[in-house]
């Protein structure tokens, strides 16, 4: 309960921090604000990682605690939009953006749950495990395909406020950042099964 608590008031002060950022037109603050909120959320998504393994928990506890901190970034990045958007600042393609991130959240946080379940009845299933890290290189190469998109196209300028999409902008590059950097901690430190 104590876990679900302290992600329930993580992502409620990341997106209220970055809503008033927003509201404020700073996008250096907004940027600011989204580069520690997302990559806090990557520090803590490794350092649970490092905690589950060196405790010799097993690959669906380790799995399943990726694929949870991954939804949460997915969440405060859809959240953040939805709220951005909806009552701050407007960008007529916003709610496209959102439905996918919440999407990709709703896909993390439920393949989570499916192997918590697996693990609470002491079977290790393999072919949902395998699943999992199919699905991790794709969101890996997706991330690091949009943040040197993000990078390179000329009509995503992150500090311009007369671009409606600005503060979307830093939600969706470092958002990527953290979720590239909990996928890669990930898929380096994968133990595979004992031949």
């Amino acid at each position: 309960m104590t876990e679900v608590f302290f992600w329930m008031l993580a992502l409620t002060v990341g997106v209220v921090a970055i809503i008033l950022s927003a509201a404020y037109g700073s996008p250096v603050l907004h940027m600011s604000i989204c580069a520690v909120m997302s990559l806090s959320l990557a520090v803590v998504a490794i350092r649970e990682n490092t905690r589950l393994r060196a405790s010799g928990a097993g690959r669906n506890t380790i799995s399943a605690s990726t694929a949870r901190h991954m939804g949460l970034v997915w969440i405060w990045g859809s959240l953040g939009l939805l709220v951005t958007y909806l009552f701050i600042l407007s960008w007529h393609e916003w709610w496209q953006f959102f439905l996918c991130l919440a999407a990709a959240g709703v896909l993390c946080l439920f393949l989570a749950a499916t192997i918590d379940n697996d693990a609470a009845s002491g079977k290790e299933d393999e072919t949902i495990l395998t699943l999992a890290r199919y699905l991790a290189w794709g969101q890996l190469a997706g991330m690091v395909i949009a943040m040197i998109g993000l990078v390179l196209d000329t009509d995503k300028r992150f500090l311009d406020t007369t671009r409606e999409d600005w503060a979307a902008n830093s939600i969706f590059f470092f958002g990527a950042l953290a979720i590239a950097v909990i996928t890669a901690h990930a898929l380096v430190n994968d133990r595979q099964p004992a031949a």
